[in-house]
C-alpha cells in the first residue's frame, strides 16, 4: 500500500500570527476558523512558536485559580509569565515539533503522539513555513474510495 506524505494531506495556506499578535485576535482566530492552534512566524516566514488553544485555556484558568492544579509543574515565574501574557510571542510553545512534507501520515502521526501536540507545522530545511497538518489532516487517507484502495494495493 502506498506511504501517503505529509505535502499530500496538508493545509497548504494556514492561519498564522506574529509574535506581537494580541491574545484576544488569536482566540478569536481560533474560534473562528475551528482550528486548535497557530504557528507563528517571523517577519521572514520562519516557524517560531505555536499558540495552541490549551495555551489560552491554561492561561485563563490561573487568571480565575492561580493554585490550580493543572498547572502545578510551572514554576512561580512561568505561572507569572503565563498569566501576565498578551501577544502570542508571549504565550507560545517556542521550537515546536515541526515536519517535512516528505514524512508520512504515519511518522506525522508518531511525532504528534510522542509529544502530545495537535498541529505540526510542516516546514522546509531553512525552518520556512509550508503548511500545517492536524489529526483532521491524517484522517483524509482513510476517506480514499475503494478503487483508490485496490489500485495501491496493487501497484504495492
Amino acid at each position: 500500500m502506498r506511504h501517503h506524505e505529509v505535502r499530500q494531506v496538508m493545509t497548504a495556506d494556514p492561519v498564522t500570527v506574529t509574535p506581537a499578535t494580541p491574545l484576544k485576535y488569536v482566540a478569536d482566530l481560533l474560534v473562528s476558523q475551528m482550528i486548535g492552534a497557530v504557528p507563528v512566524l517571523s517577519p521572514q516566514g520562519k516557524v517560531l512558536g505555536v499558540v495552541a488553544e490549551t495555551d489560552l485555556l491554561r492561561k485563563e484558568e490561573l487568571q480565575r485559580d492561580p493554585d490550580a492544579r493543572h498547572s502545578a509543574h510551572l514554576n512561580y515565574r512561568a505561572r507569572r509569565d503565563l498569566v501576565t501574557a498578551e501577544t502570542a510571542g508571549e504565550i507560545m510553545s517556542p521550537a515546536p515539533v515541526t515536519v517535512r512534507p516528505g514524512a508520512t501520515v504515519a511518522e506525522a502521526a508518531r511525532l504528534m503522539d510522542r509529544h502530545g501536540v495537535n498541529c505540526l507545522p510542516v516546514t522546509d530545511e531553512s525552518g520556512k513555513l509550508l503548511g500545517v497538518v492536524g489529526p483532521r489532516n491524517l484522517l483524509r487517507v482513510f476517506l480514499q474510495s475503494d478503487d483508490n484502495i485496490r489500485a495501491d494495493i496493487v501497484e504495492a
